[in-house]
């Protein structure tokens, strides 16, 4: 009885070592969210459960919802089981109100196992796969002996080019002839026909030694910079005017030609775009720095008459958040601004936490775009330069800047739009403040911390006209009293001194002429 035994465990055990065994060895099919599971879910599940639709509280959109409850109070997917997954008990069912997709054809059976695989595997979700690092991958293609690859062939990339040709059964088109190789670089790289001089000298040395010198002179070309600037300006949404309803002209060309040197002196990319995105908040930004950050200044501005300028600060800024993304990142994050992305790894709250990253800049609606970095020509320049040097000898380096900040840009300054509390008085086409007689305005919390001198900039239409500015009450400290000529309504600067105050203050601004 005993020896029988002993025979039967030995009989049942060697198959059950030998399938164990076969398991360990066979090779597992590991199933990967981005190329397998992920093109089903779009394809089919997306568009009822993400983005802006969550049919029965279950999306796919991210991990946590997707694993989480669901208005059952359930989990569709729980890891490693698909049998008692609700997913895949839907995805399988026979009741056509049950099955899902609902009312489309149900799933293939091999997507089916797909995702049964998956859940059986753990339901691992991956990172995005344009988030995931690019590793070098050796792969040989099973043409690597065929004599025209060899002979073709230039780098690794021409594994696959020729691979994919094989398989839809294209033909490998012969090495253009020298005019039309020629021809076609010059008008990729600089946007025009091949330099007579340089072709020359290509066509009297047909060497790839010959091509690479003459690859060099295009590059080296102004024309190079000119070519790719034009791309980039698209981008940049690049515009002589403003827009909207008037479209009113706009000065930017300094920003072109920004560019266009950036891309002839090849200014690497960090450095590239940390200018046109953050220039000025370096110390002691240069003028370069500055021009650069028109990239975000190309926004529309809207000066007709009756608009809401928070409307079109708010407009310019979600125009800035977009368009950082889609240039930069080349991901349409727009779409987040109204709904979690059912494509890409963002989130509905994420468009807003990156809007406030732009949500603290200084954008009025001023006729003339202000602020804007002066361009000086001629005796101006020479001005400058003599300006400059006398504060070097002169001023403290602090004090030194600040002035010169000031003489390019008027900065800082406090535009007449700001005023509130009209009595006798307005803003005229919402831009500019304007008195009448025993008129009344008020400017909001004005710093007046080591300020000693205002300039103002003004036009009237009539002599006798007195100005006077009150600290915080018509009652205050009065600051100054200014008489105002008949400048025949063209503008005019002004200015004056007054005892420093500390603090920050409103400023009641009063107009009267007794006249």
């Amino acid at each position: 009885m005993e020896k029988r035994l002993l025979k039967w465990i030995i009989f049942i055990s060697v198959p059950v070592l030998l399938g164990l065994a076969i398991w360990l060895i066979w090779p597992r099919e590991e199933i990967d969210y981005n190329t397998q599971v992920k093109p089903i879910i779009n394809a089919h599940c997306i568009s009822c459960h993400g983005g802006v639709k969550q049919n029965g509280g279950f999306s796919l959109l991210f991990e946590e919802q997707a694993k989480g409850k669901t208005k059952s109070g359930s989990a569709a997917i729980i890891p490693g089981h698909p049998g008692q997954s609700e997913m895949i008990r839907r995805l399988v069912s026979d009741d056509p109100e049950e099955r899902m997709p609902y009312e489309k054809e149900p799933l293939k059976k091999e997507e089916i196992r797909i995702l049964k695989k998956w859940i059986k595997q753990g339901a691992k979700w991956d990172t995005h796969w344009a988030y995931i690092p690019v590793q070098k991958t050796v792969s040989k293609s099973k043409y690597s002996k065929d004599e025209q690859l060899i002979s073709w062939k230039k780098n690794d990339i021409d594994d696959y080019i020729y691979e994919k040709a094989k398989t839809n059964n294209l033909t490998i088109s012969e090495k253009a002839d020298l005019p039309s190789l020629a021809r076609r670089i010059s008008f990729d790289l600089i946007g025009l026909p091949p330099p007579v001089e340089a072709f020359e000298k290509l066509n009297k040395n047909n060497t790839d030694e010959a091509l690479d010198t003459y690859i060099q002179e295009l590059l080296s070309s102004k024309h190079f910079g000119e070519k790719w600037a034009g791309m980039w300006m698209d981008l940049a949404r690049y515009s002589d005017t403003k827009g909207y309803e008037r479209d009113d002209s706009r000065t930017i060309w300094k920003y072109r030609d920004w560019l266009i040197n950036a891309f002839n002196s090849d200014e690497p990319y960090n450095e590239f775009l940390t200018d046109q995105i953050a220039g000025d908040l370096f110390p002691n930004p240069t003028d370069d720095k500055l021009i650069a950050t028109a990239f975000h200044r190309n926004t529309m501005t809207n000066d007709e008459g009756g608009t809401d300028n928070e409307e079109f600060r708010v407009a310019a800024v979600i125009d800035r958040v977009n368009t950082t993304w889609e240039v930069t990142m080349g991901t349409t994050f727009s779409c987040v601004q109204c709904h979690s992305h059912p494509y890409d790894p963002f989130k509905h709250e994420d468009y807003y936490r990156f809007m406030a990253f732009f949500n603290n800049s200084r954008d009025e609606d001023t006729f003339d775009d202000y602020p804007v970095l002066r361009h000086f020509e001629k005796e101006d320049s020479t001005k400058l330069v003599e300006l400059k040097n006398w504060l070097d000898l002169n001023a403290a380096k602090s004090k030194n800047q600040e002035i010169i900040k000031f003489v390019k840009t008027w900065q800082p300054s406090i535009n007449s739009l700001t005023s509130v509390d009209f009595v006798n008085s307005e803003l005229s086409d919402t831009k500019w403040l304007v008195f009448r007689n025993n008129g009344l305005s008020r400017l909001k919390n004005v710093s007046l911390n080591g300020k000693n001198k205002l300039i103002y900039k003004y036009s009237s239409f009539t002599a006798g006209g007195i100005w006077k500015i009150h600290i915080d009450s018509l009652g205050g400290q009065l600051l100054k009293e200014i008489k105002i000529d008949d400048t025949k309504g063209r503008w005019s600067f002004g200015e004056f001194d007054f005892q420093p105050v500390s603090g920050s203050h409103n400023l009641i601004l009063s107009y009267s002429n007794p006249g």
